[in-house]
Parts: structure tokens; sequence; C-alpha cells
């Protein structure tokens, strides 16, 4: 049985997922507050075995670099976000926020294999719009969507490498294509599903 637990932190109130089974957990998107994250793995008796990143926005990213250290593991990352990744330290220091290095040595994913981490095999669907290498996370408890889509909302895409009409297509044809029931946690805010989004989403309404 898988469980999910999360935490929402930082200045932009990231949330970072934990997805653990048969005592192995993937962090996902470990944003700001790395010592809370830490923590929490610890309180909790964890087992990381993986970092993965929907996309490489320092919110998303940040903290990547800690987990790796303290953990020995490895960071899951999509090719196309190769030059997000070059702006982290511009991104951190624009914003007042600890840079912890870039997350060496990443693994790219190239969407042609699982993304494989412990004994987890687990799809990814590429979604670029809001980054050119978004990727969300697909599971049995439910989708982790990054920044692509939210409650009642979708990713920006006004920040260097976005591109709207990419991320309405990722949406339309990556998520929209789930099951309606399909749970999706979202990077921020609270999860939802597909046919909530499909009914009530303003930003997607005709697709």
């Amino acid at each position: 049985m898988i469980q999910i637990d999360s935490l929402t932190l930082g200045i932009f109130q990231s949330n970072t997922y934990f997805l653990t089974e048969a005592g192995e957990t993937l962090i996902i998107d470990p944003g700001d507050r790395g010592q809370k994250i830490l923590d929490f793995i610890r309180e909790k008796g964890l087992n990381p075995v993986g970092v993965v990143c929907t996309h490489a926005h320092l919110d998303h990213i940040i903290s990547a670099p800690l987990m790796m250290k303290e953990f020995s593991i490895p960071c899951f990352l999509h090719e196309k976000e190769r030059e997000v990744l070059k702006y982290l330290k511009t991104m951190c220091e624009q914003f007042y926020m600890p840079y912890h290095g870039e997350p060496k040595p990443v693994t790219w994913l190239d969407g042609k294999k699982p993304l494989k981490a412990g004994h987890f095999t687990l799809e990814y669907r590429h979604t670029p719009g809001h980054t050119p290498g978004g990727i969300v996370i697909l599971t049995p408890e439910g989708v982790f969507t990054g920044d692509t889509i939210f409650y009642r909302s979708v990713g920006r895409t006004d920040f260097p490498g976005g591109n709207h009409e990419a991320l309405m297509e990722s949406i339309r044809t990556q998520i929209f294509t789930l099951p309606g029931e399909t749970i999706l946690r979202p990077g921020h805010g609270p999860e939802t599903t597909v046919n909530h989004e499909k009914q009530h989403n303003p930003f997607t309404a005709g697709l």
C-alpha cells in the first residue's frame, strides 16, 4: 500500500510530497526549508531512495542537493530542464533564499524509459508549458502535477521558457485524457481531480 505525506513550505507555499511503499520513499519537489524536510523524514522514519523534481524552478528543487547529500540518493529531472537549472543560483539570489548548489549528478529523463528508484518504477508524462521540461508523475494514488495545473488554476507561462499554448496542449493531452476520478496533487494548493478541473477550471474552458 502506498502512503502519501506532504509538507507545505516556504514563501511560495510549495507542496513537497513523500511517496512511501515497501519501506522506501520518493521525495517529490523538495522546496524551501530543507531542514524542516529533513526533520520530517527523521521523525517519520522514512527511507528515501530518490528525489524527483517536476521542474527546475527553485521552489521545487532548492533542497534537492541537501537530500542527495544526506541520503546518498539520485535526483531525477527531465532533460529539457537543463537550461532552467542553470538559473537556480540567480533565482535564489533574486528571492534572498539559500543556495545549496545544483543537484549533481542529475539522472536526466528523456521520456523513453520509466522512472526507476529503489523498488519504484513510475510512469511520467512530459508537460511543457510552465517550463520546457515539466513533467507529471503518475502513481496508483494520483498524479503529481507540479505547476502544470492547480485547483481551478494553471501554471504561469510568463517566465523564461514558458509557453501558454504548449501548457494548454499538455493539459489537454496529458492530464485531461486521464480517468475523471484521478486525483491531482499539485505543486501549490489543495488536491483536486481531473473531472473537477474539466468542469470548474476557468483557464481550461474549451479544452
